[in-house]
C-alpha cells in the first residue's frame, strides 16, 4: 500500500512517526506519573530526613557528651566526694543534713547550665537527695527505694560504671512526689555510677535529667502539624519524646527491637497512605521516627499530571507547525551538543565529538572540540605555572632569612667582643653554630614546634650575652601543642622585634613571654614583651601592611623584612586567612602568629 504523496517525503514521515510516538507515550506515561512521582517524593523525603536525622543525631550526642562531662566534673568535685565518702553507712539523719550541701551545687550547675531540670543524688537504702535550683527533695519512701534499686537503668549504671546511662519517658513525679497531674513534666534521665576515689566500689548513683521538651526542640520546633509527627522511641519501641505531647509513653507502630530494624530506613503505614522513615541515634539504642502523611501531596501530583499533560500537547503542536523542516538535521547535532557542554559545567573538561557532521554545525562541532582542548592544556599550563610560582617565591624567602640572621648574629658577637674581651666569645660562638646547624642541614621547610623552640633557646642564649641577661624569657608550650609542624625560623624573627622594640637602654629588663595553643584545628603563637609597646595608629598600620604584603618597617626601626618574611611564609604555606597580628596592648606589645594545627606524621 502507497502513501499518499504528502507523506512520501522522510521530513513528513518524521514529523507524523514523531507525534505519534509521543501521543502514545503520553497516553501511557500518563498512568504511571503518579506513581512514579509518588516514589520520588518518598526518595526525596528520605533523602531530606536523612539529613535532618543527621543533625539531630549531632545535637542529641553533643547533650548527652556535655551532660557526660558535666556528670563527671559533679561527682569529682572536692564537696561532693566528701559526701560520697561512707555513704552507704550513713543515717537517715545525715543523709538528710548534706541535703544544703547538695543544693549549693546543684544550684550552681543548674544556674550554669539551663538546660538541666534537675539532679539527684541515691545511695543505697538511704532513698534520693537533690532537685532543681528552686527546691531541694528528699525521697525515702521504702517502696520508691525498692523499685529503683531494682529498676534496669540502676542496675545497668553499676555494671557498666563509668558509663552514662540514658533513659527516657520519666515523670518528674517518680523523683518528686509533690508534682503531680499538669506539673509532671517528661525528663530524660542520664544516669551514672559515682564513688568516693578512696573506694573501690560504687556507692551511690548520679542523675541528671533533662526536659523532653529540651530534647523536642531540636527536631520539632519549625514542625506543623499538618506535616506528620516525629518523634523519638527506644529499644521497646516507647515513644520517648515527641512533638505530639500525647504520644509520648505510647507504644509505636514501629518496635526497632522485635523488627531488627537497620540503622536507617522506611516503611509504610496505615494502607500506604503514611510513611515513616526511621533513623537509629548513636545513643542509648533510639530511634528517632519521622511519619509523612503522603495524601498532602496527592493534590499537588495530580495538577501536575494535567498541567504536564497540557503542556506537552501544545508543545507538540507548536513543534509540528513551526520546526519540523529543521527536525532532522538540526535537533540531533544540537542535542549531543547541549550534553557535551553540560559535562563540561560539571567539571569534565576535554570532551569532544567523535564524529563531526560535513556541514554548518560541523563547523561549530570542530571548534568546539578545539576550544575544550584549548581549556584544558591553558589550565594544565596555568597549574603549573603557578605551582613553580608558589614554589620559586616560598624557597626564596626561606633563603632570604639566613643572611639576615647571620649578620644579626655576627653583628652581636662583634658588640659582645668589643665590650667584654672575655670568653664569652667562645659560647656566643658556639651558641652561634648550634643556630647555624638547622639552617644548613635540613632542606625541610616545616618543622615540629619543639625544634624551633630549641632553635629559639640557642638564640636566647646570644641575646643575653649581648644584653648582659637582661631579657628575661617565659615559654609556656604544653606538649602536644609542641608537637605540631610550624615553617622553620618564624619564632626568631618575632623575639628580635619584640627586643628591639621592647629595650631601648642596655640596663633595661624586658621580660618577653611565648605562649602556644592548638585548639579548633588552629595554632596560635603568641609573642608578648613588657617594653615601651607600640602606637595605636602605627599598630593598625602594621596590621593593614600584614593583610595586604606591602613593606614596611620594625617597630623598632629595622627593615622589617623578618616580619614581613614570616608573615609572607605562614600565607604562601597555608593561605591568606593566616599570619600574623599585633594585638593592642595597655603596656608592652603583643603579636599573634594564627596557622593550621597539623601533627607529625600528617594529622591534623
Amino acid at each position: 500500500m502507497k502513501l499518499p504523496h504528502a507523506f512520501r517525503s522522510l521530513r513528513s514521515q518524521l514529523v507524523l512517526s514523531y507525534m505519534l510516538i509521543s501521543v502514545l507515550v503520553l497516553s501511557a506515561g500518563t498512568y504511571y506519573v503518579y506513581s512514579f512521582m509518588l516514589n520520588q517524593i518518598r526518595a526525596q523525603n528520605e533523602r531530606l530526613l536523612l539529613q535532618q536525622f543527621q543533625q539531630v543525631d549531632h545535637n542529641v550526642h553533643g547533650v548527652v557528651s556535655e551532660v557526660d562531662r558535666l556528670s563527671n566534673l559533679f561527682w569529682v568535685d572536692e564537696q561532693i566526694q566528701y559526701l560520697l565518702q561512707n555513704i552507704s553507712d550513713k543515717r537517715n539523719v545525715d543523709f538528710v543534713n548534706y541535703q544544703n550541701l547538695l543544693q549549693n551545687r546543684i544550684e550552681t550547675f543548674i544556674f550554669n547550665y539551663n538546660y538541666i531540670h534537675s539532679i539527684y543524688l541515691t545511695a543505697e537504702q538511704q532513698g534520693v537527695v537533690g532537685g532543681n535550683a528552686g527546691q531541694t527533695l528528699v525521697q525515702t519512701e521504702e517502696e520508691w527505694v525498692r523499685l529503683f534499686f531494682k529498676s534496669d537503668a540502676y542496675m545497668r549504671s553499676q555494671l557498666e560504671f563509668p558509663k552514662l546511662i540514658v533513659q527516657g519517658n520519666v515523670k518528674e513525679s517518680y523523683y518528686n512526689p509533690y508534682k503531680t497531674g499538669p506539673n509532671d513534666a517528661t525528663l530524660v534521665s542520664m544516669l551514672r555510677g559515682v564513688r568516693s576515689i578512696y573506694e573501690p566500689r560504687t556507692s551511690g548513683t548520679l542523675i541528671f535529667n533533662i526536659d523532653e521538651r529540651y530534647l523536642a526542640s531540636m527536631y520539632a520546633s519549625d514542625l506543623k502539624p499538618e506535616d506528620g509527627d516525629m518523634f523519638i522511641v527506644d529499644k521497646d519501641g516507647v515513644i520517648v519524646s515527641s512533638n505530639n505531647k500525647e504520644k509520648i509513653g505510647k507504644a509505636s507502630p514501629f518496635a526497632p527491637q522485635k523488627e531488627g530494624a537497620p540503622a536507617y530506613g522506611s516503611r509504610d503505614e496505615k494502607g500506604g497512605s503514611v510513611q515513616t522513615v526511621y533513623y537509629r541515634l548513636q545513643d542509648a539504642d533510639w530511634y528517632i521516627l519521622k511519619e509523612v502523611p503522603l495524601g498532602l501531596y496527592a493534590d499537588q501530583i495530580y495538577k501536575m499530571q494535567r498541567a504536564v499533560a497540557l503542556f506537552f500537547i501544545v508543545s507538540l503542536l507548536i513543534m509540528f507547525a513551526l520546526s519540523y523542516v529543521w527536525l532532522r538535521k538540526i535537533m540531533n547535532p544540537l542535542q549531543v551538543l547541549s550534553g557535551k557542554m553540560k559535562d563540561m559545567s560539571r567539571g569534565e573538561l576535554g570532551v569532544t565529538f567523535d564524529r563531526v557532521p560535513d556541514n554548518e554545525l560541523g563547523t561549530v562541532i570542530r571548534r568546539f572540540n578545539e576550544m575544550s582542548l584549548s581549556i584544558v592544556e591553558l589550565i594544565d599550563k596555568n597549574n603549573s605555572m603557578q605551582e613553580q610560582k608558589r614554589e620559586t617565591e616560598i624557597e626564596s624567602l626561606q633563603y632570604q632569612i639566613n643572611p639576615h640572621f647571620l649578620y644579626n648574629t655576627l653583628n652581636m658577637v662583634r658588640w659582645m667582643a668589643n665590650m667584654k674581651k672575655t670568653d664569652d666569645i667562645e659560647r656566643s660562638i658556639v651558641a652561634l653554630g648550634n643556630l647555624l646547624r638547622p639552617v644548613f642541614s635540613s632542606k625541610d621547610p616545616m618543622c615540629e614546634l619543639r625544634d624551633e623552640l630549641a632553635y629559639l633557646t640557642h638564640y636566647i642564649g646570644i641575646i643575653n650575652l649581648r644584653f648582659n641577661d637582661s631579657v628575661l624569657f617565659d615559654i609556656d608550650v604544653d606538649e602536644t601543642t609542641a608537637s605540631c609542624l610550624v615553617p622553620r625560623f618564624i619564632l626568631q624573627p618575632l623575639v628580635e622585634n619584640s627586643i628591639a622594640s621592647g629595650q631601648r637602654e642596655e640596663e633595661q629588663e624586658i621580660f618577653i613571654s611565648i605562649h602556644a595553643k592548638s585548639d579548633d584545628g588552629e595554632l596560635r603563637i603568641v609573642v608578648s614583651d613588657s617594653g615601651t609597646g607600640i602606637p595605636q595608629d602605627l599598630l593598625e598600620e602594621l596590621n593593614r601592611r600584614f593583610e595586604t604584603g606591602e613593606a614596611y618597617e620594625s617597630a623598632g626601626g629595622g627593615s622589617g623584612i623578618g616580619l614581613r618574611n614570616v608573615n609572607k611564609r605562614i600565607r604562601l604555606y597555608f593561605g591568606e586567612q593566616y599570619g600574623l597580628r599585633f594585638v593592642p596592648r595597655d603596656k608592652g606589645a603583643e603579636v599573634v602568629v594564627r596557622m593550621p594545627s597539623l601533627q607529625a606524621g600528617g594529622q591534623d
